[in-house]
């Protein structure tokens, strides 16, 4: 639950942080909100192709601080995407050996149980033919004795 909580809060600033930046430079720089996004996008992954640049002081200034927070913000996003993309193959994992050690375990208890309850017959068997053998001596020593 807490994975897919930071995943929802890291693509959502994530969208933010783009509409926050191509507003402003559409504004600012009077681009389209494609060609803003667009070098939204090329300044928070780092890319960077030198295709638009931001022309007033007001941009320059704002692109400054906004590459900071962008790249922060992006790395956010991509480290809760590996994280949950971790967890998610480590579950699967841990289920795995889980299983493997349940079958190992089982299969050990089956053979235990197998092995006390032919130990218990056995030692059961021998009581019963002692007993008898016993009775048999028994009974024929009282027949000689008459």
């Amino acid at each position: 639950m807490k994975v897919q909580k930071n995943l929802v809060i890291a693509v959502v600033l994530f969208l933010i942080l783009l509409v926050i930046g191509s507003i402003v430079y559409h504004k600012v720089e009077g681009w389209d909100y494609l060609n803003s996004l667009y070098f939204v996008v090329m300044t928070v992954t780092t890319v960077g192709y030198g295709d638009f640049v931001p022309k007033t002081n007001i941009g320059k200034i704002f692109t400054m601080f906004f590459s900071f927070m962008g790249i922060v913000f992006v790395f956010y996003f991509i480290s809760v995407i590996g994280s949950a993309l971790f967890k998610k193959h480590l579950g699967k994992k841990i289920s795995e050996v889980k299983e493997g050690v349940k079958k190992d375990v089982s299969k050990d208890v089956k053979q235990d149980v197998r092995r006390n309850v032919q130990r218990d017959v056995q030692r059961n068997v021998q009581k019963v033919v002692k007993k008898s053998a016993q009775k048999r001596t028994k009974s024929m020593q009282k027949t000689r004795k008459r």
